[in-house]
């Protein structure tokens, strides 16, 4: 490995370490970042980040120069260019016989000087032999379709998990029967309703579809966008089996199908049930640190609902201006994975265990892609959601039943 990239490597390691330190200790402690924190946190972030752009860098010029020198190799007389792994492994070995292009002498080698400053036509590429570049290029930034809020993943514990199976305790029950005992008197019993459960890490995953590989030799954005999407796309899949998981494997055990959760029925409008689940919630021990879940239309009737006479808007003050999210002080999390006419208010007690990799690998060895000249890119992880204690959870009915 180049020497420089290790380094960086190591660094960008030692900051993320630094910024990992930090928010476990403020979750620990069950609490928001003081200021302080919140700032060596996002300068951390910063420097690790600012270290893998760099790496990404060095990366892309050591194949764009040695892509250049396979290429003016075969325009001097030499047999083979290879490899040419732009996607991050996988991807090598392309070969061509002598003399197939037709470009020789002083202005193969002016190509060839080109091709190491990264540009043919004023673009970067390396064509196939024997074909005729066109100025056709796809744009330099791809243009993304509009992503739902989903972030609930973002405002529960997450903790590298033990082993693929772990024992877990979950406390389905409290009864306290702390009393005054005369002497001699037997003490009361109380009862804490203990379970221990087995946990095991479930894959999560998915594959692009097929994608003719010159595409990414003519887009440097490419690559990271299907990345981008699919590991977005494991993260609402995540969500999705957090909430709704029915613990049948490989399903998550979803927070709204663990026995022992409490239940709040609807009264008259999205507002008021929330209110009731959190006197639930306080009444059970459950004091404070909550979050409440809610679908995006739930969210727009909350935030629309009028005060009784005046008429004003309960929630916003000035529709003008989004008003910051949260319903009765407590941070609201919009979700399109909830299923309808239901919210949740939870403790944040719930926790999403992971083997700390998510795993982002091209191949052109499915099915016929090879001959195809198509990549397809696979994504995973392993996960299991745990919630402790779910009388610290209440579901909500957010619409009367019909």
């Amino acid at each position: 490995m180049n020497t420089k990239i290790k380094a960086l490597q190591n660094e960008a390691l030692k900051f993320t370490a630094t910024a990992r330190a930090i928010a476990e200790k403020a979750q620990a402690e069950r609490r928001e970042f003081t200021a302080q924190e919140k700032a060596d946190y996002d300068a951390a972030m910063f420097q690790a980040k600012s270290h893998l752009e760099q790496i990404k860098t060095i990366k892309s010029d050591e194949k764009i120069m040695a892509d250049a020198k396979a290429l003016s190799a075969r325009l001097n007389g030499t047999t083979a260019i290879g490899p040419m792994d732009g996607l991050g492994g996988g991807l090598s070995g392309l070969t061509r016989s002598k003399g197939r292009v037709g470009l020789a002498g002083k202005a193969g080698k002016e190509l060839a000087v080109r091709l190491a400053e990264g540009m043919v036509d004023g673009q970067k590429a390396l064509l196939p032999s024997g074909t005729a570049h066109t100025g056709v290029p796809l744009l330099p930034e791809v243009v993304e379709l509009g992503h739902p809020s989903n972030t609930l993943l973002d405002a529960l514990v997450a903790l590298p998990a033990p082993g693929p199976t772990f024992k877990a305790l979950v406390q389905r029950q409290r009864d306290n029967n702390a009393a005054p005992v005369a002497e001699g008197e037997t003490k009361p019993t109380s009862v804490f309703g203990l379970e221990e459960i087995e946990v095991n890490l479930e894959v999560l995953a998915h594959m692009s579809e097929p994608t003719p590989r010159y595409w990414f030799d003519d887009n440097d954005a490419l690559q990271v966008f299907v990345e981008d999407e699919m590991v977005r796309g494991l993260r609402d899949s995540l969500e999705a089996q957090v909430l709704t998981g029915d613990g049948e494997r490989p399903n998550l055990q979803g927070i709204l199908t663990m026995s022992g959760i409490q239940v709040q029925a609807f009264t008259t409008d999205v507002a008021r049930p929330v209110r009731a689940a959190i006197t639930k919630l306080e009444t059970a021990g459950h004091a404070d640190n909550h979050v409440i879940v809610l679908s995006p239309a739930d969210w727009e009737a909350a935030e629309t609902v009028r005060a009784e006479g005046s008429g004003q808007l309960e929630a916003v003050a000035n529709v003008t201006q989004r008003a910051q999210r949260t319903l009765w002080g407590v941070p609201v999390v919009v979700s399109t994975a909830l299923p309808g006419g239901t919210g949740l208010v939870l403790d944040r007690e719930a926790v999403v265990y992971t083997d700390d990799v998510v795993d982002v690998r091209w191949s052109e060895t499915v099915a016929d892609d090879f001959q195809k000249n198509l990549v397809r890119a696979r994504v995973e992880s392993r996960y299991a959601a745990v919630v402790s204690k779910p009388l610290g959870v209440v579901k909500v009915a957010t619409a009367a039943t019909p």
